[in-house]
């Protein structure tokens, strides 16, 4: 990005050191400037070198791995996909077989036939905890209520005791 401001801000300057004109200036007793400039240019030069090389690189790194991805992926889609193999008169041929790739979609639907019978056995076995829940916290306040009767019967029974008792 650097080596790129430069050559746009400077205007091609790292080329200018190459014109015979420079040599040229450069003898004409100003030797020390010239120098400078022809050091300063030259470092500019092999930084736009550096980075058209490092560029290069990115480019050809990025193809790579765009290469590697696709076979990468093309190997997942075969590995997904059942072949059938045929020994023609012309040689050995591999073709996606229908069959399997209907055994393959058999499969799947088992599975998930499979998968959802499960998932519907445990909604029922849990329905039917849940009813046997409530049944019995339905005993447990008959219970309850009847305990409750049982004491107040008791009482009026005691007090009717005790009335009785009394006259």
């Amino acid at each position: 990005m650097l080596v790129r401001v430069l050559t746009t801000t400077l205007g091609g300057v790292p080329k200018a050191w190459h014109y015979p004109n420079f040599l040229g200036k450069h003898r004409s007793g100003t030797e020390e400037e010239y120098t400078e400039k022809q050091q300063l240019l030259q470092e500019i030069q092999s930084l736009a070198e550096e980075g058209d090389k490092e560029q290069k690189e990115k480019a050809q790194q990025k193809d790579k791995d765009e290469h590697s991805a696709k076979l990468i992926r093309k190997r997942a889609m075969e590995a997904l996909t059942p072949v059938k193999i045929s020994n023609d008169s012309e040689g050995v041929t591999v073709t996606p077989s229908k069959i399997t790739k209907i055994k393959g979609n058999e499969s799947i639907m088992s599975y998930l036939k499979e998968k959802c019978d499960v998932e519907k056995d445990i909604k029922m076995e849990e329905v039917s905890i849940r009813k046997e829940e409530l049944k019995l916290e339905r005993e447990r306040e008959e219970r309850k209520q009847k305990i409750e009767n049982d004491k107040q019967q008791q009482l009026l029974l005691m007090e009717l005791i005790k009335t009785v008792k009394k006259s």
